[in-house]
């Protein structure tokens, strides 16, 4: 699998999604910026790959979502030709279990953080050619599920704003896509105690996101008929939506 790009920068890829699409990316020899608040992780990961330089990053801090910008640059003489914000936090939540910090620190990351480095991105530099800006979000951002009160609506906010700012962003050089992924065996979903349908391993859903990636879609969001099946609930009117999820809600 070869790819478009000569150089990719993945923030949140200290594990899961983030860390296998580093991977497979390096391992065709693009040239891969790894950022997440664990330094010692990409330092492992980095390791592996001659052409794959660490940088910490915690993007709920501005300044740092500056600086590393700025070092991006410096060392790859712009930015990147792709760059993917993964990085996010997730506690599974439902009324028994609803807590307002995590939600607010859910925000902070996923949305907030998000914002951070997108803003210190448009601050740095004005491409003359198109690069690639894409941003993990969810599918349980497309409408409000039991079981992710607080981690759905910082994806739906999300969601929100990368569509409001796609037509600017366009004209300012930046191809914006959107990566939509199911269940995929993480730590994070390992808090989960629900069954979780086409659950897929970080490798495969590195590979689908890649792939979508090389396409010219913007939403790209698998796997099927899994995803078809979410996409088929926004359509669908509150009594009738509200009388399926409350089968989600039903205790075995």
């Amino acid at each position: 699998m070869g790819t478009p790009w000569k150089s990719a920068w993945i923030i949140g890829a200290s594990s899961g999604l983030g860390e296998e699409i580093s991977r497979q990316l390096a391992a065709h020899g693009c040239k891969t910026y790894i950022s997440a608040r664990r330094v010692n992780v990409l330092d492992e990961l980095s390791n592996q790959f001659d052409n794959s330089t660490p940088i910490k990053l915690d993007i709920t801090n501005r300044d740092q979502c500056d600086q590393a910008t700025k070092k991006v640059i410096a060392e790859n003489g712009s930015l990147p030709d792709l760059i993917i914000i993964n990085a996010a936090i997730y506690a599974p939540m439902n009324v028994e279990t609803f807590d307002p910090q995590k939600i607010a620190d859910m925000i902070d990351v996923n949305y907030v953080g998000s914002a951070n480095i997108i803003d210190a991105i448009i601050k740095s530099d004005n491409p003359t050619n198109s690069i690639t800006l894409a941003t993990v979000t969810s599918p349980s951002g497309w409408r409000g599920l039991p079981g992710g009160i607080g981690y759905g609506p910082s994806k739906a906010a999300l969601i929100n704003m990368i569509e409001g700012m796609t037509p600017e962003m366009r004209e300012r050089g930046f191809d914006m896509r959107l990566i939509n992924p199911g269940f995929i065996k993480t730590r994070l979903t390992e808090m989960n105690d629900f069954e979780m349908p086409q659950l897929m391993e970080p490798d495969d859903a590195a590979r689908r996101a890649i792939k979508g990636l090389m396409s010219n879609k913007f939403d790209i969001s698998f796997p099927n008929p899994f995803i078809l099946k979410l996409k088929f609930l926004r359509l669908l009117p509150y009594k009738l939506f509200f009388n399926i999820t409350a089968r989600l809600t039903q205790k075995k």
